[in-house]
């Protein structure tokens, strides 16, 4: 504020100055107080210990996740990996349980291959060991019938199209999902008719 005037019995204005508020000052008495004896006292192990199970308590994560949690965290190197070792004794981070549970629900979901499955792992900081034991678990039984109803499917949408552009399609359908080459040729011809004879001898 700026001046407040007064009017006297004479009609003189008297100038009756009050403090002008300064406005960063204002700015700063707005700013929550910082306990600096409480600050000082955060235990950094407890810190990632909370980090692990507010993430923990969202949905499972694999190590190497978490891992990253607590480096976005700014929570040094050897206290995360303190924190991440207990948290593994304790059977809350457990690779091998994420991920064949990851393989079992994708591959009943998404029909995912095994391939498609294994990267995913892979790109999940899942050591290759674990996730080739994990995508073991779906039988080639299992895993051809996943494809063969993706193929089932794509086939119902592309009926118009001659037989060789349905084979493309479904073919690429199915590597893109993660099965190999020959599931996925296998599979094409049990859904597509009068298949052109040679077809599959063409590279």
């Amino acid at each position: 504020m700026g001046e407040v005037v007064s009017l006297n019995s004479v009609g003189d204005f008297q100038k009756k100055r009050q403090p002008k508020k300064n406005n960063k000052d204002a700015t700063i008495l707005e700013l929550p107080l910082v306990d600096l004896e409480k600050t000082a006292e955060i235990d950094p192990h407890q810190i990632a210990k909370e980090v692990l199970l507010k993430r923990l308590s969202n949905a499972p994560r694999t190590r190497k996740e978490l891992a990253q949690d607590l480096k976005n965290k700014r929570i040094e190197e050897s206290i995360a990996q303190d924190a991440l070792n207990r948290f593994e004794e304790l059977g809350l981070i457990n690779d091998q349980a994420f991920s064949e549970n990851f393989v079992q629900n994708y591959h009943a979901r998404k029909k995912l291959g095994k391939n498609a499955l294994r990267q995913q792992l892979r790109a999940k900081g899942v050591s290759e060991e674990i996730a080739q034991e994990a995508v073991a678990q779906i039988s080639q039984s299992q895993e051809f019938q996943a494809a063969l109803s993706l193929a089932c499917k794509k086939i119902r949408s592309i009926q118009s199209d001659d037989p060789k552009t349905q084979l493309r399609k479904i073919v690429g359908l199915l590597a893109r999902k993660g099965y190999s080459s020959n599931l996925s040729f296998q599979v094409a011809r049990e859904v597509v008719n009068e298949i052109p004879e040679g077809l599959f001898s063409e590279n």
